[in-house]
């Protein structure tokens, strides 16, 4: 996707990269476990400096878990998760300077029996995923490990960084497609025996979308997991990471097969695949809260008085149109 070439953004883009080599290279002065402190700390420090976002992940926790949670477990959840993201993005910086064998060493995997039996049945699968824990490790350890593995994804805004990520993923074998044009290639790939793994609590990009039911909330969710599922007979399997309480190690947890069934009506085969898919997700993030990223407006399409800031913004700019469109009708009378 072509970027904007305005000088200004060049010059941030580059600014950005350059603090961001920096920082690559000092992650390799530090052991991992000191590293994964500071990034703890650079986590928490976000959390007290980012009040937007702190605001928008404890509406939707409030949100999500109702009565269930006080105040002051959502307000400590919420800490933790900034301290999650905190570790695993200078675990991201550290990546480069990965390879397979450490990753192999970070990283114990429990349920394969589930992904051995859908491989069983088909030579590829579709892994259904989340923004949960480091997805990153996740599929560095199962390109490099089990099989080839396409990830769809939105370019990142920086050029610069996204050559980053790039330069990340391609040893170990991972794929980036972007979203624009990447699931025709990834079909192409499924075909070829390869695996796609893809993140079903996104944000409603795809046309494809129902509502289903997400921690009890109606909510826009993506059917295009349990639809590839069905039109091309590939079995898909729940693959989630969840950090040790060592801080250093992940465990790469897959769950049972999503039933999909092929011998009912195509519609209803399809939401009912999706709203178990969604079951599947909250339960993990219900088991896990602190390893999802609680600051994506997830309810906006349904409940968009959670984000008041959205609401004003868009009624800003319906103003602005508006009297874009005074000023040119009255142009017009002017100057008949």
């Amino acid at each position: 996707m072509k970027k904007k070439s305005n000088p200004w953004h060049r010059l941030g883009y580059r600014a950005v990269h350059l603090s961001v080599r920096s920082y690559l290279l000092l992650s390799r002065s530090f052991p991992l476990r000191t590293w994964l402190h500071l990034g703890k700390v650079l986590g928490r420090m976000i959390y007290f400096l980012d009040l937007h976002h702190r605001r928008i992940s404890m509406r939707n926790l409030r949100f999500a878990f109702d009565d269930q949670k006080d105040k002051r477990e959502m307000r400590a959840i919420v800490r933790k998760n900034f301290e999650q993201f905190g570790m695993i993005g200078n675990e991201w910086m550290r990546l480069r300077n990965t390879d397979k064998t450490t990753i192999r060493e970070l990283v114990r995997v429990e349920g394969k029996e589930h992904l051995d039996g859908a491989r069983r049945k088909s030579p590829s699968v579709i892994l259904l995923g989340a923004h949960f824990g480091n997805w990153e490790y996740a599929h560095a350890y199962y390109s490099s490990t089990i099989n080839k593995l396409n990830f769809i994804v939105r370019s990142i805004d920086n050029p610069l960084i996204e050559k980053e990520r790039l330069k990340n993923n391609k040893p170990f074998g991972i794929r980036i497609l972007y979203k624009e044009n990447g699931l025709r290639q990834a079909i192409r790939n499924l075909k070829r025996g390869e695996d796609l793994v893809i993140f079903a609590d996104r944000k409603e990009t795809y046309k494809q979308i129902i509502p289903c039911r997400f921690f009890g909330k109606k909510t826009a969710t993506m059917t295009l997991v349990p639809a590839l599922a069905r039109k091309y007979r590939i079995p898909v399997v729940p693959m989630f990471i969840v950090r040790s309480r060592d801080l250093i190690h992940h465990r790469l947890v897959f769950l049972p097969e999503l039933p999909v069934a092929y011998d009912k009506d195509k519609k209803e085969s399809i939401n009912e695949a999706t709203q178990h898919q969604s079951a599947i997700i909250e339960k993990m993030i219900a088991d896990h809260p602190d390893h999802w990223i609680w600051l994506h407006k997830r309810w906006k399409k349904y409940h968009p008085y959670l984000y008041p800031e959205d609401m004003a913004r868009r009624a800003r700019r319906k103003a602005r149109r508006i009297a874009r469109l005074n000023r040119i009708k009255n142009s017009s009378d002017v100057n008949p």
